[in-house]
């Protein structure tokens, strides 16, 4: 006996599947020869994991959680219907995507995914189920996390014996929501009270914190290349106004409600001094995705590093410095 089985999904709007979005299709199988089913379904499910190893020393421990975000089932088949089957059928289905789900979604510790998947049980043979499936790619709107336009800073305090050496930085952020590939535009005021030069640093940290079902977090900081920029030096004693942009990449999305892994950005902004003081920073978180009232405009998510490309925080490299207006 052979089964032949094909999903066929109708076109998404603009090529992607939403929250609340419908997913139709139809199931189409064929039976070469009379065969007994107990039952034949379809249906529309999606899951997360985590899953991650830590050393300490010469012991290693795996952490691991998972959670389900949709499980919606359409009979094709009931179990009390006549149930020997043979030849060609089609069968149309229509699922509703929930609300409040997380974006598709993978890289090396986490996996998200959503499938439509079609099950066949027959009443007898040593196989009894087969499974065909169909991986489609999902976004979950995500919620606003600040105000907008919002209003920041940071202060630094240098060490002298003689003069008030103080730098005051204020930073104006147009939005705190964008979409994937906006920019983020600052208007920064710097008043460097100190005797030496200084520039600003401004660049997009993505901080992802994923937690296993023990309870314990593993949390990954890293700054997106193409993100970051570098101003001229101010001098001494001076104040200075800065028009600053944060680019963003196609490929970023934030991950909201999840109990497992929250996937976070935030803008940087520091203000850069010489060895032997130390910098100061100070962070705004930042959403990027789709809202409901912001449709349309996200462009087509890719997963994988060669795409989106980080550094750890704390390796600054010069030459990926861009995107600073003064």
């Amino acid at each position: 006996m052979t089964l032949l089985c094909q999903i066929l999904l109708e076109k998404a709007k603009e090529g992607v599947f939403r929250s609340g979005d419908s997913v139709r299709g139809t199931l189409k199988y064929s039976v070469d020869e009379p065969t007994k089913y107990e039952t034949i379904y379809i249906r529309f499910v999606g899951h997360g994991s985590v899953n991650w190893t830590e050393s300490d020393g010469d012991d290693r421990k795996t952490y691991n959680n998972r959670e389900e975000y949709a499980d919606l089932t359409q009979y094709c088949l009931k179990p009390d219907e006549d149930n020997v089957l043979k030849g060609c059928y089609s069968h149309p289905f229509e699922f509703l995507i929930p609300d409040d789900i997380p974006i598709s979604k993978k890289d090396g510790v986490c996996h998200i995914y959503y499938k439509v998947v079609a099950v066949f049980v027959k009443s007898e043979g040593f196989f009894k189920t087969e499974k065909f499936d169909t991986e489609i790619p999902v976004y979950g709107y995500v919620n606003r996390c600040s105000p907008e336009p919002l209003i920041f800073g940071l202060q630094k305090e240098l060490f002298s014996l003689t003069t008030t050496n103080k730098i005051n930085v204020k930073v104006e952020i147009d939005k705190t929501f964008v979409t994937p590939g906006e920019n983020i535009n600052l208007k920064v005021t710097v008043n460097n009270n100190t005797d030496i030069p200084i520039t600003i640093r401004t660049e997009l940290v993505k901080r992802f914190t994923y937690r296993a079902d023990d309870g314990h977090t593993r949390v990954d900081t890293v700054t997106v290349i193409g993100t970051a920029g570098n101003s001229p030096p101010m001098k001494e004693r001076s104040i200075s106004n800065l028009t600053c942009i944060v680019p963003t990449l196609p490929s970023l999305y934030s991950i909201q409600h999840s109990k497992m892994v929250d996937g976070a950005y935030r803008v940087r902004v520091t203000a850069v001094v010489p060895f032997p003081h130390i910098n100061e920073s100070a962070d705004v978180p930042v959403v990027i995705g789709e809202g409901k009232d912001l449709l349309g405009a996200t462009a087509k998510h890719v997963d994988g590093k060669a795409l989106c490309p980080e550094t750890p925080v704390d390796e600054k490299n010069d030459k990926d410095l861009e995107g600073l207006k003064v």
